[in-house]
């Protein structure tokens, strides 16, 4: 630092009242930089469903960020009578990127199921979105679609990346897995696997769990595979509740895996046939 630069810092500290101007104006711009986080969060959080009492489904969400913004979304609509279409994503990173990009998946994937397109068409439509608009910002993320029949009760279901649905029964608990079936979402101009989408069939009673990998890791940070058996224990140790009861008996037990507090926010749509 020169002797100017020196002699200009000192004259700032010597004017308590450019000091006070100063700090007044700081504390002025952090409380901008708060009230838009704020605001932004809000935006993100009434993109999310609220839960739904239908005469042929009833649907649980529940979202529980880390931080102010994250890259967590889902849906749930009703395109026609007989069909209920569930998606889900989580964006990587931390901060307002994912969770803008988050916004705009919501947007896109809108469109793509009133268009009732079948779900590893929604899951190629949008890798190839997102791959021709952002590749190259480093940006991916996991992502799940299915379309529930409510005539014939069956899922059919396109997972890309970490996302998965549990199939569970009372009493028995979990009866089935659908494992993400495809590559991670904007990585590569093509992400369908041999086998984009399965189909499974579903009795009235039954109920659906999903969930990224974010949930099992936060049983278990450092094995996933562990997490995603302990959550399937979880799962079947709150099967019996009733179902706007199950998920926060979950995310409760889920909880009490943390090591100090989670590091990875959490989104949960449970749901129940009829």
């Amino acid at each position: 630092m020169t002797d100017l630069n020196r002699e200009s810092v000192d004259d700032v500290f010597a004017d308590p009242d450019l000091v006070r101007h100063l700090r007044e104006e700081l504390a002025a711009a952090r409380e901008t930089e708060d009230f838009n986080m704020q605001l932004a969060s809000r935006v993100h959080r009434s993109l999310l469903p609220s839960p739904i009492r239908h005469p042929r489904i009833d649907v649980d969400v529940r979202y529980s960020p880390v931080e102010t913004l994250s890259g967590d979304y889902c849906q749930v609509r009703f395109p026609d009578p007989s069909s209920c279409y569930v998606t889900m994503c989580q964006v990587r990173g931390p901060g307002v990127a994912p969770a803008l990009l988050a916004t705009r998946v919501s947007s896109e994937v809108r469109h793509l199921i009133l268009d009732c397109l079948r779900p590893a068409e929604i899951v190629r439509s949008l890798n190839e979105f997102i791959y021709d608009h952002f590749h190259g910002a480093n940006m991916s993320l996991s992502f799940l679609a299915a379309q529930i029949d409510l005539d014939h009760k069956t899922i059919i279901y396109s997972g890309a990346g970490n996302a998965t649905v549990l199939h569970l029964r009372t009493p028995a608990g979990v009866v089935g897995r659908l494992e993400s079936q495809n590559k991670v979402i904007g990585l590569q101009k093509e992400c369908l696997g041999k086998e984009p989408e399965r189909t499974r069939s579903l009795d009235a009673g039954d109920r659906l769990l999903f969930f990224t990998g974010a949930l099992p890791q936060s049983i278990d940070a450092t094995d996933e595979r562990s997490g995603k058996h302990q959550l399937e224990q979880l799962a079947t140790d709150a099967v019996s509740s009733g179902l706007f009861d199950m998920a926060d008996k979950i995310l409760d037990q889920v909880s009490q895996h943390h090591d100090g507090p989670p590091k990875k926010g959490t989104t949960l749509i449970d749901a129940e046939i009829k």
